[in-house]
């Protein structure tokens, strides 16, 4: 079993020791918009991770009828804040906005896109130049490197999202695995069955069961449900415990090294903007 949660208490330690001895000093800025109470979940956790390492964390929370140009205009102004190194819009957008999505998250300075959403660090990876990487590809990554050598893997990823698969499988092919990409849940289990990794982000609670997964596969579950009285993934965790040689659940594997890996860039802006 992939224990996220130390993994991650590894990377923030490993960060905060670097920040004090290289006495920077990095800002991130997190714009939620409205006032879902989930979202501000989320981005307390990520301020209280900032602060842990010694960094800092503005939380902008202007109300859920914003204009896209004002929205904007709070992103320019930060763009142009040299205390501020990290901007991060907390998504979904609400309403209307949700549609200008790609717009807003272009308006970010390459080099203070610390989730890695701006068309320029997605279209750069590519190449293998991006200066900002996906949170949630990073971490992915982390956790299958820490048990397996990803050269000639056969990986086979179910999903479609553009924070995770799209962005991991560049990585993938970069790192030279064979890659298998499943946009729709449709006709997976046989190539499932061959995956020596299996990223699983979409689909059913709990669909992948013991008899679609490879004997000794690395299987990273990035599905997320509520059930009764539970929090669930895509893995059927007890089932595949016995077949699978690795096993990142949910909760409890890929989420917690996510806030870790956004640490991780905006240290990394951080360090780019004061060379």
């Amino acid at each position: 079993m992939i224990q996220g949660q130390e993994i991650a208490a590894e990377i923030k330690e490993r960060l905060r020791q670097e920040v004090r001895k290289r006495g920077i000093d990095p800002g991130l800025a997190v714009i939620l918009v409205g006032d879902d109470a989930e979202s501000m979940h989320y981005v307390q956790l990520k301020q209280k991770a900032v602060e842990f390492i010694g960094g800092r964390c503005e939380i902008i929370n202007p109300s859920a009828d914003i204009s896209r140009a004002d929205l904007i205009e709070h992103i320019e102004q930060l763009n142009q804040d040299e205390k501020t190194h990290g901007i991060l819009v907390q998504l979904p957008l609400p309403g209307s906005l949700n549609a200008d999505e790609e717009m807003v998250l272009a308006s970010i300075d390459v080099g203070k896109d610390v989730d890695g959403f701006h068309p320029f660090n997605q279209g750069r990876l590519f190449t293998g130049k991006a200066q900002l990487v996906s949170c949630a590809a990073l971490s992915c990554m982390e956790l299958l490197e820490r048990c397996v050598e990803p050269e000639g893997k056969h990986a086979v990823l179910i999903g479609d999202s553009m924070d995770l698969i799209q962005p991991l499988a560049l990585l993938l092919l970069a790192r030279g695995s064979r890659v298998e990409i499943f946009p729709e849940v449709d006709g997976w289990e046989e190539a499932a069955r061959r995956g020596e990794i299996l990223v699983v982000e979409k689909g059913t609670p709990q669909m992948v069961t013991a008899d679609k997964v490879r004997e000794g596969a690395v299987v990273i579950d990035a599905g997320f449900y509520w059930e009764p009285g539970k929090v669930c993934g895509n893995v059927d965790t007890e089932s595949v415990q016995g077949t699978a040689g690795w096993l990142a659940p949910v909760p409890g594997g890929i989420g917690p090294v996510l806030i870790a890996k956004l640490l991780e860039n905006l240290v990394k802006a951080s360090s780019s903007s004061t060379s």
